[in-house]
C-alpha cells in the first residue's frame, strides 16, 4: 500500500515541479523570458532655416553717366530704370525715382494716385510710368514734365543681391522690380512692369 501511495505522489509531484520551473514560484512568467518591447522613434529635429544673405553694397561712383546727372541704374533687362540726384533748387534735398521703360501692365486709375493722374489741361498734371520722391515727402507719380528719374534706359544694372545706397536712400532689385526706401523718412516704393506699391 505504501508503494502505491508513493507512486501516486511521484506522478502528481513531477508536473507540479515542472510547472513551477516554467512559471516561477509565484505563477508569473519566467523573468528570463524576454517580452517584446515597442520601439519609439524620435522625431527628427528640424534644422534652422539659413538667414538670408545681406545685400552686397555697390559703389555709387560706378553708376554714373555723362549724359545724366546723379546716380543712374536699372534692374533686370532695363525695364525699370532709376536715378538719385540733388534737387534743382536745393542740393541738400535729394530727389530720386524710378520709371518703367516699357508700357506697364498696371494703370494709374487702379492705384492710390488715380485722382492725381487724371488728365487735365495743365501739362504738369498727368503721369508717366514711374514714381519720384522729393526730400522726405511721400512718393508721387512721375509727372509729364519730369525728364529724369528713369526717363532713359540705364547703362548700369544692379544684379540680384546687390544694393546701391546714396545718403539715406537705398535701392535693390526684388525679382524684376526695384525697391527703394529712404531710411530717414521711411518712405519708399516698389516698382515693376507688373506692379506698383508706394508707402
Amino acid at each position: 500500500m505504501q508503494s502505491i501511495t508513493a507512486a501516486v505522489l511521484a506522478v502528481v509531484t513531477i508536473p507540479l515541479v515542472l510547472t513551477a520551473c516554467v512559471t516561477g514560484a509565484s505563477g508569473a512568467p519566467d523573468e528570463h523570458t524576454a517580452s517584446p518591447t515597442a520601439t519609439v522613434e524620435a522625431e527628427p529635429t528640424p534644422s534652422p532655416s539659413p538667414e538670408p544673405a545681406a545685400p552686397i553694397e555697390v559703389d555709387p561712383a560706378l553708376y554714373t553717366d555723362q549724359s545724366v546727372s546723379g546716380v543712374v541704374f536699372g534692374v533686370g533687362t532695363g525695364d525699370v530704370n532709376c536715378q538719385i540726384r540733388d534737387a534743382w533748387d536745393d542740393p541738400a534735398v535729394p530727389r530720386w525715382g524710378c520709371a518703367v521703360h516699357v508700357i506697364p501692365t498696371w494703370q494709374w486709375e487702379d492705384t492710390e494716385f488715380a485722382e492725381f493722374c487724371e488728365p487735365l489741361e495743365s501739362a504738369e498734371v498727368g503721369c508717366r510710368g514711374g514714381l519720384v520722391v522729393r526730400g522726405e515727402e511721400a512718393p508721387t507719380p512721375r509727372r509729364n514734365t519730369d525728364a529724369d528719374f528713369g526717363g532713359m534706359q540705364a547703362s548700369h544694372v544692379l544684379a540680384a543681391g546687390e544694393r546701391i545706397t546714396v545718403g539715406d536712400v537705398s535701392c535693390e532689385p526684388v525679382g524684376d522690380a526695384m525697391r527703394c526706401e529712404d531710411a530717414s523718412s521711411g518712405h519708399g516704393f516698389t516698382l515693376s512692369v507688373a506692379a506698383i506699391d508706394a508707402w
